[in-house]
């Protein structure tokens, strides 16, 4: 370092402006060189995983639901009456995880969904999600758990589902009845 100094030192003895474009080259160079540096093992580490990796079989392969999907939630009553529809975005992601983000209640009372998922043959699946419920106050009211079976379509280009829906407070304790919801989605393309 104190060689590449002198040297810029040298190179723009008698121009100020120089010495500052020479000054931001060399410090660009220099942290180029040290990320390329620090990242070598990091590649090999990867590329090492990854050819391990394609020598075992993952044991979920079924990829049918896996994307993004732009839902129509509609809450029902008992009896299956229609009580309130509101659009939702999935997000189905290898491995069995998913998240939820649903348009019914503004973003102040509620926090995204996550939940896991998995096939149960022949284009059907089951998924449990949860998210956080806020009060107006914005402190912490709870939970909301939404339990789904969900049935794919031939050409898996859209599913329903059919869902049970579960208010718990902040302990996890169930608070009043359960309530009922069907879904229809298309994949988003």
């Amino acid at each position: 370092m104190k060689n590449e100094v002198t040297l810029l030192k040298q190179l723009t003895r008698f121009n100020p402006i120089a010495e500052r474009v020479v000054a931001r080259r060399v410090l660009t160079l220099s942290l180029l060189a040290l990320t390329s540096l620090a990242s070598l093992p990091v590649r090999a580490q990867v590329s090492s995983a990854a050819a391990d990796s394609q020598d075992q079989v993952s044991p979920f392969t079924d990829h049918g639901l896996q994307g993004v999907w732009d839902v129509t939630v509609t809450i029902r009553d008992a009896a299956g009456n229609p009580l309130q529809s509101f659009r939702a975005m999935n997000m189905y992601i290898r491995g069995g995880v998913f998240e939820e983000f649903g348009a019914r209640n503004p973003p102040e009372f509620r926090g995204p969904g996550m939940g896991v998922w998995r096939p149960e043959g022949d284009d059907r699946y089951s998924a449990v999600l949860e998210f956080f419920r806020f009060n107006v106050d914005g402190t912490f009211a709870g939970t909301q758990k939404v339990t789904r079976t969900i049935e794919l379509s031939e050409g898996q280009d859209s599913f329903t589902s059919n869902a049970t829906i579960q208010i718990l407070d902040i302990n996890g304790q169930p608070v009043g009845l359960t309530g009922y919801a069907t879904e229809t989605a298309t994949r988003f393309k």
